[in-house]
């Protein structure tokens, strides 16, 4: 195997997943492979692409093309909302070609694609049958007509059986591949695999700082706990920097107003963000919905920065308690605040044994070298589906 075409489409706003898309690409690369990337964007025209969210004809014929062109021994797809659609699916397997996709989100249960609406998980949606409550509550952007037009879509290609055309699934934690087995997808379970994501590595050796703050990265949304995150630390008074945008910032920026302790640095450019996680305490990690996985979390590890985190869906298999972080009962605020006291009040070589098994997680399981294995692997198994199915 040496040629992997890579299909995705990008949001109008850059986000983890495009992140992962050029990580995965530049491993690949550096490994000796040819890759080429098919993308697809939202930005303009959202209208149209809504409307051929079912199939996208353009989508179908560009991916043909491209296939015919560069001849690839498997196809890898990331994201194909909006403007790729299933479109993309039908036309890797009208060539032959082993497909394999990255299950990023939850759009394949949920036209919500996060599993969380209103504040709190919104689990209904992975039961049989079409999702009239999603329909009715409105999941999508408040949208009730945008959300039954995602659910059409996304129910008449599990009645049509578009998805057994997938000849695995990237799944990127335990729990999320436990959600999606009983689901929808739960006829195709067996070609579920997990491959975490991964992460470049920080210094070899890890610094003995003396740090002054703990750190919050990431979107300043409901779903990531930053209310959580601020009734917390207004509690506790210990210094809290936060780095991010998102529809939360006007509340973020009141808090840094009212409370000295609380700093609120917007968004920051990528070695910004690194200086700053090398002199953090601890990160952390609030998030109230069933994250696929957590991104700033292995970028912490990798650098010898424990994480203390909410103690459910993906997170607990990311972060164990007492060993390289803390966890907290989801959604408590009083909860994380006697957490980060208790991480607050541990002795100096107890939080250097949390950073250096911080540092060995990052090495045993979020390293380049043990997920292009992984990978690897993933994209023999899908040939070995395609050749046994001749």
């Amino acid at each position: 195997m040496q040629k992997v075409l890579i299909i995705h489409t990008y949001y109008k706003l850059k986000g983890g997943e495009d992140s992962v898309v050029e990580n995965e690409m530049e491993l690949l690369r550096s490994n000796g492979l040819t890759v080429e990337l098919l993308s697809f964007s939202n930005s303009g025209n959202t209208l149209l692409k809504l409307a051929q969210l079912p199939f996208n004809f353009s989508s179908y014929r560009q991916t043909k093309a491209k296939i015919a062109s560069f001849k690839p021994d498997v196809v890898h797809i990331h994201n194909l909302h909006f403007s790729g659609s299933a479109a993309v699916v039908y036309a890797v397997k009208n060539t032959g070609t082993p497909l394999v996709m990255t299950l990023h989100n939850y759009r394949l249960l949920c036209p919500s694609g996060s599993l969380f609406h209103n504040n709190t998980l919104f689990m209904d949606s992975i039961s049989p049958g079409f999702p009239w409550l999603a329909v009715k509550e409105g999941v999508y952007q408040n949208s009730s007509l945008i959300t039954f037009w995602i659910s059409l879509s996304m129910y008449l290609h599990h009645k049509i059986g578009t998805w057994k055309r997938v000849d695995r699934f990237i799944s990127l934690g335990i729990h999320s591949k436990e959600l999606f087995s009983d689901s929808a997808l739960q006829p195709y379970a067996d070609r579920l695999v997990v491959k975490p994501n991964f992460v470049y590595p920080g210094p070899d050796t890890i610094p003995d700082i003396q740090s002054s703050y703990y750190l919050y990265v990431g979107r300043l949304t409901e779903e990531k706990g930053l209310k959580v995150l601020l009734a917390a630390f207004a509690e506790n008074q210990l210094p809290l920097v936060i780095v991010g945008t998102g529809p939360l910032a006007d509340v973020v920026t009141e808090y840094a107003a009212k409370y000295k302790n609380i700093t609120f640095k917007g968004e920051q450019k990528k070695k910004q963000i690194v200086d700053l996680l090398d002199h953090a305490k601890a990160l952390i990690f609030p998030s109230l919905w069933y994250e696929t996985f957590g991104m700033v979390v292995i970028e912490a590890f990798s650098r010898g920065i424990p994480v203390i985190t909410s103690n459910h869906g993906n997170m607990k298999n990311l972060v164990t308690d007492q060993y390289n972080g803390l966890t907290f009962n989801v959604g408590s605020s009083e909860d994380l605040s006697k957490t980060v006291t208790e991480f607050e009040q541990m002795d100096r070589s107890k939080k250097n044994v949390f950073r250096q098994n911080a540092r060995t997680t990052y090495v045993s399981n979020y390293s380049p070298e043990r997920n292009f294995q992984q990978l690897l692997d993933i994209y023999k198994a899908a040939i070995s589906m395609k050749l046994y199915r001749r």
